[in-house]
């Protein structure tokens, strides 16, 4: 009896292919043995990477536009746990290239680094010791690099203040236990109307999202979450 294979993103059984076909998460093409009905292919040095290495090389490459969708997509992955500082630079990662996707900001592979390397250094649990969420954080970064703002700056300076403050007000209505991906959510969400009401944009991300998550969230707030379904 020839041995099955799932999907590790969607679960899906996957059935034998040669056809050529590219990672969904740094777009490397290459023929694959299986694959699933949804084309779901993830290369070697993806399917082996750190959580770091992987939202690095996804956001550095991507073309999407809509960050909640890479944010999803990056959560899916085994190696992004259900919490986790990574969730600080996902939320950080994914809002700069979809600023640069939309082509507000010049945004080189290097900006990525740098938040990235801001973003680690806010610790596991920073909501509850800190009182400042990391996503909202991650958010803040992500839009002072993209900006090139510092503390001299004047719109600059106040738009990342702006959307970690909105962030956060958004995250506290949660109430607790904290949940990063409601957390990377509703960061997301709130980027997208500061964005949209800066550069006079109509961009949106889909606000009623479903989360796919809520079973591997023992501290799920279920029905006091707004993306629980």
């Amino acid at each position: 009896m020839e041995e099955e294979y799932f999907c590790p993103i969607c679960n899906e059984k996957m059935f034998i292919s040669q056809s050529e076909i590219a990672c969904i998460y740094c777009g490397f093409k290459a023929k694959e043995d299986y694959v699933c009905g949804k084309a779901h292919y993830i290369c070697e040095k993806c399917r082996i990477a750190n959580p770091k290495d992987l939202i690095l090389n996804t956001c550095k490459t991507s073309k999407e536009k809509n960050s909640l969708k890479l944010a999803i997509l990056l959560m899916k992955h085994p190696a992004i746990h259900m919490h986790g500082p990574e969730h600080h630079y996902i939320a950080g990662c994914t809002i700069l290239a979809a600023l640069r996707n939309l082509k507000l900001f010049n945004v080189s592979d290097s900006d990525f680094d740098k938040v990235a390397a801001r973003a680690v250094r806010i610790p596991y649990g920073a909501c509850g010791s800190w009182g400042a969420c990391g996503a909202a954080l991650g958010a803040g970064i992500a839009l002072s690099v993209a900006s090139k703002a510092n503390m001299l700056s004047k719109n600059e300076r106040r738009n990342a203040l702006t959307i970690v403050s909105k962030s956060l007000g958004e995250i506290a209505k949660l109430n607790g236990p904290r949940c990063c991906k409601a957390s990377v959510f509703l960061t997301i969400i709130e980027v997208s109307k500061l964005i949209n009401n800066i550069y006079g944009l109509n961009f949106k991300v889909n606000e009623n999202y479903i989360c796919e998550f809520s079973k591997r969230n023992e501290e799920c707030l279920k029905e006091d979450c707004p993306f629980y379904g």
